[in-house]
């Protein structure tokens, strides 16, 4: 199969990382890398260990959720977006300790939605969080 990329992103491709502080992202767990995958206007830029994000928003594809639920077998269908403040370049030799003990999580067999693990609230939106590559994965800052 062969891939097709526009001119934009394969500029975007060849400034890679450096322009990614600061942009919109998407960002999702690779289940079978077991670390981060940041992208930005659809391609993968970055593969991390630790991102803080700001200006947050938790989204999960409803019909991806379902599938999980009717297979037993999971697919990326949920997202965090937000800016891109920070990150640690997977493999990271420092992971970051979090700044918060608020863990946010989301799991498809018990939730619709990402939630706050202590209460288990939906949550939708945050200031900033970071998202560090250990056992809890998202941390709420503010």
């Amino acid at each position: 199969m062969k891939i097709i990329i526009t001119e934009e992103q394969e500029e975007l491709l060849k400034n890679k990382i450096n322009d990614l502080i600061g942009k919109k992202v998407m960002c999702y767990y690779d289940l079978h890398r077991h670390t981060f995958s940041v992208t930005y206007k659809g391609l993968v830029m970055l593969k991390a260990d630790y991102l803080r994000l700001s200006d947050v928003e938790f989204r999960v594809r409803q019909g991806g959720k379902q599938k999980v639920r009717n297979e037993q077998r999971k697919n990326v269908h949920a997202f965090v977006i937000g800016y891109l403040d920070d990150y640690c370049e997977f493999p990271c030799d420092d992971i970051p300790e979090p700044d918060s003990n608020e863990v946010i999580t989301y799991n498809p067999y018990k939730y619709d939605t990402f939630v706050v693990k202590s209460t288990e609230e939906p949550i939708y939106k945050a200031n900033e969080i970071e998202m560090i590559n250990i056992k809890d994965k998202i941390f709420l800052i503010n």
